[in-house]
């Protein structure tokens, strides 16, 4: 009942999530070539925590998300 007022935004990542989203990140950044510090590996970054708080758990989900957002 109280999920519906409950923003994905304030949700709080643990370590294990974390983990997940840092695991993503990393395959994305080396796939692509992403230049630590630039814009684009902030966009990426940011995008991965996005979907990982929207729902999207599963690895693979949040690779094909995240190539996509990089690229377009």
């Amino acid at each position: 009942m109280l999920r519906r007022f409950i923003d994905p935004s304030d949700l709080l990542l643990f370590s294990e999530d974390l983990d997940r989203c840092q695991k993503v990140f990393d395959i994305v950044r080396a796939e692509l070539g992403v230049e630590r510090g630039s814009a684009q590996e902030e966009m990426i970054a940011a995008h991965i925590i996005h979907s990982y708080k929207r729902g999207v758990r599963d690895e693979q989900q949040l690779l094909i998300l995240a190539r996509t957002a990089a690229i377009n």
